[in-house]
């Protein structure tokens, strides 16, 4: 016997990152000389890499160091995440990658996809 599901319930086993995100980056070689970080739209995230929206095309395999904030989030000492749901609590994710594509977005022609894998986590 198949076991129906009902319409519009919640599949997920996991809970789902706030949608309005953005994340902090710069250039690995930028660090040196003092420029600041930009801000860019998170599109997704994947535990293999990004992709957020930019005002400029940056360099396929450009080393970025990003930080990404989830509101809602805390991260405990032995690397996992807890969920808190309580929006002053932000959780700092941060990681270092390597542009692996960049194409003009199709829905905001004025901005450009970013691709990043990442290469590792930076840990305080």
């Amino acid at each position: 016997m198949i076991e129906q599901e009902k319409v519009g319930e919640e599949r997920r086993q996991e809970e789902r990152v706030a949608k309005d995100l953005f994340v902090r980056f710069t250039r690995l070689e930028d660090i040196q000389a003092d420029i600041p970080y930009r801000e860019g739209q998170l599109l997704d995230i994947s535990g293999g890499g990004l992709c957020f929206l930019t005002e400029e095309a940056l360099p396929l395999g450009s080393q970025l160091v990003m930080a990404l904030e989830f509101p809602g989030w805390l991260a405990a000492a032995d690397g996992k995440w807890i969920a808190t749901k309580v929006e002053e609590d932000v959780g700092v994710l941060r990681a270092v990658g390597m542009v692996s594509w960049v194409a003009i977005s199709r829905s905001r022609p004025e901005y450009y996809e970013t691709g990043v894998s990442f290469s590792g986590m930076v840990t305080d």
